[in-house]
C-alpha cells in the first residue's frame, strides 16, 4: 500500500493539536493560581476589616469619658482614618486579582476554542485518512483481482492445449 500522501500534513495538524493541549493545560494552571490570589486576598480584605472593627472599638473604648485636647482628638481621628486606608489599599488589591482572574479565565476560554478547533481539524485529517486508506485498500484488492485474472486467464489456455493432446 502507497504511504498517505498527506502524512506532513497529518504531522503538522497533530502537533498543532499537541501544543493547542499544553497552552490549555497552562491557561487553566494560570486561572486556578489567579483564582487562589482572588481568594487570598478577599480573605485578607475582610480579616482586615473584621480585625480594624475590633481595633476602633477598642480606641473608642479607650478614650470614652476621657478628656482629650483637640490635637489629641485629631491625633486619635488620624489614627482611625490610617485604620481605614488601609481598607482602600486591600479593595484595590482585590479588584487588580478580580481582573486578573476574569482576563486568565478569557485567556483559557481562548485556548479551549483553539483546542477545539484543533481537535476538529485533525478529525478531519483522520477520516480523510480512513477514506484514503479504505479505497486504497480497494484499489489494491482490485490489482489482485485483476493480476489473478490475468494469471488465470494465461494459465488455461495452456491447459486447454494440454487436455487436446
Amino acid at each position: 500500500m502507497m504511504k498517505y500522501p498527506l502524512t506532513s500534513l497529518a504531522q503538522v495538524r497533530q502537533l498543532r493539536e499537541e501544543n493547542a493541549a499544553m497552552e490549555y493545560a497552562a491557561r487553566e494552571k494560570a486561572l486556578l493560581i489567579a483564582q487562589r490570589e482572588t481568594l487570598a486576598r478577599r480573605k485578607a480584605l475582610e480579616d482586615h476589616l473584621a480585625w480594624r472593627k475590633k481595633e476602633e472599638d477598642r480606641r473608642y473604648r479607650e478614650i470614652l469619658g476621657k478628656e482629650m485636647s483637640r490635637k489629641e482628638m485629631d491625633a486619635f481621628k488620624a489614627g482611625v482614618a490610617a485604620l481605614r486606608e488601609k481598607d482602600a489599599i486591600l479593595l484595590e488589591a482585590l479588584e487588580e486579582a478580580r481582573k486578573a482572574e476574569e482576563e486568565a479565565a478569557r485567556h483559557r476560554d481562548e485556548a479551549a476554542e483553539t483546542l477545539k478547533r484543533r481537535r476538529k481539524e485533525m478529525e478531519k485529517i483522520d477520516t480523510h485518512q480512513e477514506i484514503w486508506q479504505t479505497g486504497e485498500a480497494i484499489a489494491a484488492e482490485r490489482r489482485e483481482d485483476l493480476e489473478m485474472e490475468e494469471f488465470t486467464g494465461l494459465k488455461r489456455p495452456e491447459m486447454h492445449e494440454d487436455s487436446d493432446d
